[in-house]
């Protein structure tokens, strides 16, 4: 787990390696245990090329990046892990291929070289990564098929500029804030995170599962992303063979490939911990990862005593599954102010939630401890219906395809469910515009542009509930999530692991029949299956939805709502245009409204971001300007 860069220019007023050390140092913590930069020269072209390394697998210095391996003819720098480089090494060296390090980055090099791009659909894991081919002069960069792993860039006809996180491109080459991106996340309650754009006009983000490749040997530089892998497909190919699968089947079948996945994910030179919850997910992980590890740690956001928390659920959790818990429950002003701004600072965008706070709070415990990597569940809901609103979705189908069958199963599915979901009705009710409303007629303070015709995350999006689950992984929710997970777990030097997002769980679990899946009045009916006798019922039988039990109104009430509209009045003479000047701050952000109302605690994490913005980039080096380097370059 990593931080990448790189810059190509034909320009011969520009600082190649200047602008990557720049970026070295703001990825610093992605990175923390080396920062390399290499500057390559070509006819044309000059690249350089940056890391800030991680260290995980083969804490050597050998292992440092940028590498060059064998016979000098490769040159890449990698973000994140190839979970399956073992049996990868062991089918190269059967080939033939002698390796000089225990890396899974020499790996990856000797893959690419055995066998180009078509080695992409033999990764599994987390992957950024751009790799120089000096036989053919051209530069590839890769994205993994989800976006687990971020890869910026922007280019022109004479140079490409690319990093792991967005902020310092835009601050070298002037791009301002996309106020379309902003505008999707306040009115939609979704970012189109890391899909193809970013949060800065001009900047794009390589979409996941696509790679781009740049020939160094052409006049102007032609940057166009093509796809090497496509969820539909991959689900679309396994549909048949389990359309008639017995429960019995599905279960062991289950086993076989979440087992694996987490299998692979132990692989660590450095302590391993878990994040976890009071929820199915995390807690299958946690029985999964007793599997093959011995003593374990997981951290949960919670407090052991409190009733209102996870904490009495995760205790319960720890003491059948056998792992040690650690539970974070942030209380004090200065403690909750600082970790508002720690968490802005790492997410490098605006947030919708003070839960994204708790989630830094978890990975910042767990690090302080001595733990580099975390496993956790994320990816579950999405894979095997786990949302209540996937039995609307179920619903509405059967309606439209008139199918007395399936409505049969949709009403019997449904019903039990019906006292949990009407508890949670208000909650619902204060949603319903993402479900019903046109984008434009959503309302919010900030002037903003419209985002008519822009696609919404409702009941009608999707053309089947199958359909639907695609898109919560590819566009409407999954990479949002993704991109808070990777932003909190590197803003504190931590990697996170992610089993439920192994392509071949996440295939199994989409292509699978909705009778394994919604049941009973439970979403993810299989999992709860899977987990009896494994994890507490208490767990595994509770319908309640519940994320990061987060104090939101005691936060705003212990200072931290006084702190946010004094940073909102620190920001007015800058941001002054994207508010409306009747707009009061104490009324519009008071106390209640950031604690309960979602889209108001994201209008002022914005106000606050775009107010930062400004100032970060004032008086900023550019491309052409040459800085001296302030960190320490490995060798």
């Amino acid at each position: 787990m990593c931080g990448i860069s790189g810059m190509l220019s034909s320009r011969a007023e520009d600082n190649p390696i200047a602008v990557v050390d720049r970026i070295n140092r703001d990825q610093r913590m992605r990175g923390p245990d080396a920062a390399v930069s290499e500057l390559i020269q070509s006819d044309r072209y000059r690249l350089a090329l940056g890391h800030t390394r991680l260290s995980i697998i083969d804490l050597s210095s050998h292992a440092n990046q940028p590498m060059t391996a064998g016979d000098g003819r490769f040159t890449i720098v990698f973000n994140g892990e190839i979970y399956n480089y073992v049996e990868l090494r062991r089918e190269l060296e059967d080939a033939g291929h002698r390796f000089a390090t225990q890396s899974d980055t020499e790996v990856l090099i000797a893959a690419f070289k055995a066998w180009g791009l078509d080695c992409l659909d033999r990764l599994c894991g987390m992957f950024a990564f751009a790799l120089f081919d000096r036989d053919t002069a051209k530069l590839t960069l890769v994205r993994d098929r989800f976006g687990v792993k971020p890869l910026y860039w922007h280019s022109d006809d004479r140079r490409l500029v690319f990093a792991s996180t967005p902020g310092e491109i835009a601050r070298t080459f002037g791009l301002g804030p996309d106020l379309d991106y902003l505008a999707k996340g306040i009115r939609l309650k979704y970012y189109e995170d890391d899909g193809a754009v970013s949060p800065f006009a001009g900047l794009r983000a390589l979409e996941p599962g696509c790679c781009l490749v740049v020939d160094l040997r052409a006049p102007a530089v032609e940057a166009s992303p093509r796809r090497y892998y496509d969820l539909d497909s991959g689900v679309a190919g396994k549909i048949d063979a389990l359309s008639s699968i017995s429960h019995g089947d599905a279960l062991e079948l289950l086993d076989d490939k979440l087992w694996e996945a987490t299998r692979i994910r132990l692989r660590s030179d450095v302590p391993l911990g878990l994040s976890v919850s009071g929820g199915v997910d995390s807690a299958l992980i946690s029985s999964l990862m007793k599997r093959g590890v011995g003593r374990l740690t997981g951290y949960s956001f919670a407090h052991p005593d409190a009733m209102d928390s996870e904490g009495p659920l995760v205790s319960k959790l720890a003491e059948m599954v056998g792992f040690e818990p650690r539970y974070v429950w942030p209380e004090g002003e200065d403690y909750i102010v600082s970790l508002f701004e720690r968490t802005l600072l790492a997410q490098g965008a605006p947030f919708p939630h003070p839960s994204m706070m708790a989630q830094f709070a978890v990975f910042e415990a767990a690090k302080a401890d001595g733990t580099t990597v975390m496993l956790g569940g994320q990816g579950g809901d999405e894979g095997f219906m786990g949302y209540r609103k996937f039995f609307m979705f179920y619903v509405s189908e059967a309606l439209r395809r008139r199918s007395p069958g399936s409505l049969l199963h949709a009403v019997s599915a449904v019903a039990p469910a019906v006292p949990a979901i009407m508890k949670r009705l208000t909650v619902f009710w204060g949603e319903r515009h993402r479900y019903f409303k046109a984008s434009d007629e959503i309302e919010t303070i900030l002037r903003l542009p419209e985002t008519k015709g822009v696609a919404t995350p409702g009941l009608g999006t999707g053309s089947s509930v199958r359909d639907r689950q695609v898109l919560d992984v590819t566009r409407f929710s999954l990479p949002t999530l993704l991109r808070y997970e990777d932003r909190n777990s590197m803003g504190n030097s931590i990697e996170s692991r992610l089993p439920f997002m192994d392509h071949r769980v996440l295939e199994y679990g989409i292509a699978l029949p909705i009778v394994h899946k919604l049941g009973n009045g439970f979403g993810k009916s299989i999992l709860r299956d899977y987990g009896a006798g494994k994890i507490p019922d208490s767990i595994r039988l509770n319908r309640d939805k519940r994320g990061f039990d987060v104090r939101a109104r005691v936060w705003m009430d212990s200072g931290l709502g006084d702190h946010i509209r004094s940073r909102l009045r620190d920001a007015k003479d800058v941001t002054q245009d994207f508010v409306d000047p009747a707009t009061g701050i104490d009324d519009a952000f008071s106390n209640e409204a950031l604690a309960s109302n979602v889209r108001r605690f994201t209008e002022a994490t914005t106000l606050i971001w775009l107010g930062d913005r400004a100032l970060r980039s004032s008086g900023h080096a550019g491309p052409s300007d040459s800085e001296a380097p302030n960190i320490a370059m490995a060798s």
